[in-house]
């Protein structure tokens, strides 16, 4: 697949990540928040239908679809827009906990779950260099996921349910790519250390 194919799908699976959030705020103008929950939700499952007819990321969808519809029945319950965005909160919020309490163990997140995904050695945590790059990269997440969950709280108190959809909806490419550029970073690093040692072990 070429760039502009993928740039387009990126596209649109952003587009239909964030539809169900932002027919919710498009119904919560009109009908309040009740209504607009009775449409996300019906916006969600649509969106399941055709990612799962499309076999686009599935596990995704099912998760995605699932989301949406516990923020739309929390919204309806609380009777309130803004409540629509409480369980979303709570994604920043585990993410921080999750890094801090790995950082404290000295097994960092990033290395746990990068490591495995782009092949490095089992014993990185004894290797100083990957060691490093995955703390750091831990820190990142955490301060990146702490930022959106102080973003988050803060809107929610002020009823700014605008600007609580619109990043509900950034901060998922936004993951996506800070993901992604993760996951390249810790390719190329291991791959540095395995081009080391095997100089290092020639040369003895």
């Amino acid at each position: 697949m070429t760039a502009a194919p993928r740039a387009r799908s990126a596209a649109t699976a952003t587009a239909v990540a964030g539809a169900p959030t932002l027919v919710f705020l498009a119904a919560n103008g009109t009908g309040g928040p009740r209504a607009a929950s009775v449409a996300a939700t019906v916006t969600a499952v649509l969106v399941l239908g055709w990612r799962l007819r499309a076999r686009q990321h599935v596990p995704h969808a099912v998760l995605g679809a699932l989301l949406a519809t516990g923020c739309a029945a929390v919204a309806a319950w609380t009777g309130q827009a803004r409540g629509f965005f409480l369980l979303p909160m709570a994604v920043p919020a585990a993410a921080t906990a999750a890094c801090l309490l790995s950082l404290a163990a000295d097994r960092p997140l990033a290395g746990l779950v990068a490591n495995r995904v782009v092949g490095g050695p089992p014993g990185w945590r004894s290797n100083r260099v990957l060691h490093r790059f995955y703390t750091v990269s831990t820190v990142v997440i955490a301060l990146v996921s702490f930022a959106s969950l102080a973003a988050q709280v803060a809107l929610y108190r002020w009823s700014d349910v605008t600007w609580l959809g619109l990043l509900h909806v950034l901060m998922g490419p936004l993951w996506a790519a800070i993901t992604a550029l993760s996951l390249l970073l810790a390719r190329r690093t291991v791959t540095r250390e395995r081009n080391a040692a095997d100089a290092d072990g020639r040369t003895r």
